[in-house]
């Protein structure tokens, strides 16, 4: 179930009538030559960390260890109770729990590198926002975080998601390539169409500096 490119996942996905998450999964457990039950436990704790990392700066602001940011997504939040949103309440959520991700992880805090720290709150600020906004449950928003696992790792096998070789195109671009992917698979879309909306998220995001 190894793939090298996006074009051998397809080409899987649609050997195996299967989306790219259930791909990345059966991966996982077959070249991790582990259990389900492994692999689900430690997605599942992917999860919990997100879901802690996105909430707890919300409910109690931590400054960074530099003192330049700290409270900005209790804000973000306070302007939405008051309805005062201009994105509509699904993006207002992502953008405010990608902020309070990234205050956590300016404060020293646990989150999930993903792809890396410095853009540790895109992937889970939309999964989580979609999650509230349409009710998702918790084993659906870990199974597209296989969907997200398989475009981050091509990015890593074929280019780069390092912001000191890349620039901010591949850690911000890498990760809003993860979050589209997974979330066109949340909406039922198919595994091409998937893949279709990471290359344009990455092509709107090349030159990002």
């Amino acid at each position: 179930m190894d793939f090298k490119n996006a074009q051998e996942l397809l080409t899987l996905c649609e050997e195996k009538n299967l989306p790219i998450s259930e791909i990345m999964r059966i991966r996982e457990i077959e070249l991790g030559e582990t259990t389900a039950e492994t692999v689900k436990e430690k997605m599942t704790r992917v999860l919990e960390i997100m879901k802690e990392a996105a909430r707890s700066p919300i409910h109690k602001p931590v400054a960074s260890m530099g003192g330049l940011i700290g409270g900005e997504s209790r804000k973000l939040s306070l302007h939405a109770q008051q309805k005062k949103e201009l994105c509509g309440d699904l993006l207002q959520k992502a953008i405010t729990y990608a902020m309070a991700t990234l205050e956590t992880n300016a404060s020293m805090g646990l989150i999930v590198a993903s792809p890396t720290a410095g853009s540790a709150g895109i992937v889970p600020g939309l999964m989580l926002a979609m999650q509230e906004h349409y009710h998702f449950s918790d084993d659906t928003i870990i199974q597209a975080l296989f969907n997200a696992s398989a475009i981050g790792y091509l990015a890593m096998r074929n280019a780069t998601v390092a912001g000191a070789v890349g620039g901010c195109q591949a850690e911000v671009g890498v990760a809003s390539a993860m979050a589209a992917s997974a979330a066109v698979e949340l909406m039922g879309g198919t595994p091409k169409e998937c893949t279709y909306a990471a290359s344009t998220v990455l092509m709107n995001m090349l030159g990002l500096v």
